[in-house]
């Protein structure tokens, strides 16, 4: 007996696979311009009075990425009236996550000290999730971030990964000693972490490693994993996150 999908659901599949293609041309038509500047440029937001925390965003990438991922994001959260952003450029191909993470360490201690806070918050892409974590949960990290939110991030790994000739890449797949040491340490105490993950997402096989236990999960239709960067579910969703003193 073949089963059919009724026509409605056959083209809203159809319209979801095509917006999800277009998102991931997106994500690299968008790479130069993470390479002629030092900061993403945003374009000027009508004034608008909006009480948005000081705390700096810190945007951190996947892999093959740089800080260009975050364009769309960025420019929604400045048009909100966030203010203070910090993006980083990671050698995510060639550098284990352990030393990218002591990177992000780094880059976090210097936003503390220009900013004049005591927490900053992070939007992590993909692996940048993983890096994350690591210094989160690894590198005294759980407090000086006040909020973690990962998108598509394969907190249980990927089986792509296996077939890798990358040995850095090797890192993401299940089980990896790398994965492990974060999964068995339990999920932060002081830092409020959130992963959101989408449907349609092909990087992260099988589809129960994007949760990340002992954190809240939120799982999306109709997205997959380069078009939450452009999802407005998704900034609505990290708007409440981070907006605490008037959240959604």
């Amino acid at each position: 007996m073949k089963l059919k999908l009724p026509i409605h659901k056959a083209s809203r599949l159809g319209w979801d696979i095509a917006r999800e293609s277009a998102a991931s041309i997106l994500t690299y038509e968008l790479y130069p311009l993470g390479l002629v500047s030092r900061s993403l440029p945003t374009f000027p937001a009508l004034p608008r009075k909006i009480s948005a925390p000081k705390r700096p965003i810190l945007f951190i990438h996947g892999i093959f990425h740089n800080r260009s991922t975050f364009a769309w994001l960025k420019q929604k959260l400045y048009t909100k009236g966030f203010r203070h952003f910090k993006e980083v450029d990671l050698m995510t191909s060639i550098r284990p996550i352990p030393h990218l993470a002591e990177q992000i360490a780094r880059e976090a201690r210097l936003l503390l000290k220009k900013h004049e806070v005591s927490e900053i918050d992070i939007v992590a892409h993909s692996m940048g999730g993983v890096i994350a974590r690591y210094f989160v949960q690894l590198l005294g990290g759980d407090g000086i971030v006040r909020n973690l939110i990962t998108l598509g991030t394969p907190h249980q790994g990927t089986e792509w990964s296996r077939y890798s000739i990358l040995p850095h890449l090797r890192e993401l797949k299940p089980q990896s000693r790398t994965l492990e040491l974060l999964n068995q340490s339990g999920p932060p105490k002081q830092t409020r972490a959130i992963a959101i993950s989408g449907e349609l997402d092909i990087v992260i096989r099988p589809k129960d490693c994007m949760w990340w236990n002992g954190v809240r999960n939120i799982h999306l239709s109709h997205v997959g994993h380069a078009g939450l960067l452009f999802s407005k579910r998704v900034l609505d969703i990290v708007l409440s996150h981070l907006n605490e003193e008037n959240p959604l």
